[in-house]
C-alpha cells in the first residue's frame, strides 16, 4: 500500500465560503507553512475542477495532499471526457466522490490530510458543501475549515443573508480572512477569492488585505492584565 502524508509538513489554513444571491464565494489565503515557519506565501490552495467549469475545489492541509487530489480529479475527468457523452460530474457528485476517495483513504489509515471546500453552480442552483480528511461531509449556507472554524464562524452566523449581494459577500469574506490574519499564526495577508455563478467558475488574482495594527489592545499586548482581547 502507497503511504503518502502520515504527518503534514506543508500546510495551508482556513478556507471560507459562503452563498449569495447568485451564486458562491470562497476565500483562501496564499500562505503555505513549513512547519511553523511561513514558507511558501504564494501557493495557490483553489483551481476550477471538473468538466462542467461550474465547480471550484478549495483546501487547507497537507499542500502535497492537495496536489494528489487535484491529480485524481484530473484523471477523472480525462474518462468522463473519453466518454463523450456530453455528461460532465456536477458539483454535488463531486463532492460525493470526493467524501467517498476521503474515507477510503482514511480506512486504509493513509489519509489525505485535507478539509476540502466544494462551491458550485448548475441548473440555477448554488452548493457548497465541504469534506475533511475522515471522510465527514455536509452541506450549508457559509462555511469554514481549519482555525476558520472557530474564529470566522460567529462573523458569518451575524452577517450571513440569503439576499447578500456579491460585493456584501466579499466584504464579509474579507472581514473573516483579516480576523484570521491578526490571529492566526499560520494565516498570511495575501488572499484569493473565487466565485461561482450562472456565468461559470473564476478565481481571482491574490491581492493583499488591508490591515490595521495600532488597535489598543493590539498595542498593549499580553501583559496588560485587563479584559482585552489576549
Amino acid at each position: 500500500m502507497a503511504s503518502r502524508t502520515q504527518q503534514p509538513i506543508v500546510t495551508g489554513g482556513s478556507v471560507v465560503a459562503l452563498k449569495y444571491a447568485g451564486g458562491v464565494l470562497v476565500a483562501t489565503d496564499t500562505l503555505c507553512s513549513y512547519g511553523s515557519l511561513a514558507r511558501y506565501p504564494d501557493l495557490s490552495r483553489m483551481k476550477q475542477v471538473g468538466n462542467g467549469g461550474d465547480t471550484l475545489l478549495a483546501a487547507g492541509g497537507d499542500y502535497s495532499d492537495y496536489q494528489q487530489i487535484l491529480k485524481m480529479i484530473d484523471m477523472r475527468a480525462t474518462h468522463e471526457f473519453a466518454l463523450d457523452d456530453g455528461a460532465s460530474m456536477a458539483p454535488a457528485a463531486m463532492h460525493h466522490w470526493l467524501t467517498r476517495v476521503l474515507y477510503q483513504r482514511r480506512s486504509k489509515m493513509d489519509p489525505l490530510w485535507n478539509s476540502l471546500i466544494i462551491a458550485g453552480f448548475r441548473n440555477g442552483e448554488s452548493y457548497l458543501g465541504t469534506s475533511d480528511l475522515y471522510g465527514t461531509m455536509y452541506t450549508d449556507n457559509f462555511i469554514a475549515t481549519g482555525l476558520g472554524a472557530h474564529m470566522a464562524l460567529p462573523l458569518l452566523r451575524k452577517s450571513w443573508r440569503a439576499d447578500l449581494t456579491e460585493a456584501e459577500a466579499r466584504k464579509i469574506l474579507e472581514d473573516c480572512m483579516r480576523v484570521l490574519f491578526y490571529r492566526d499564526t499560520r494565516a498570511g495577508s495575501k488572499i484569493q477569492i473565487g466565485k461561482v455563478d450562472s456565468s461559470g467558475s473564476a478565481v481571482d488574482e491574490p491581492h493583499a488585505l488591508e490591515t490595521f495594527w495600532e488597535h489598543p489592545e493590539f498595542v498593549r499586548g499580553g501583559g496588560y492584565l485587563g479584559d482585552g482581547s489576549w
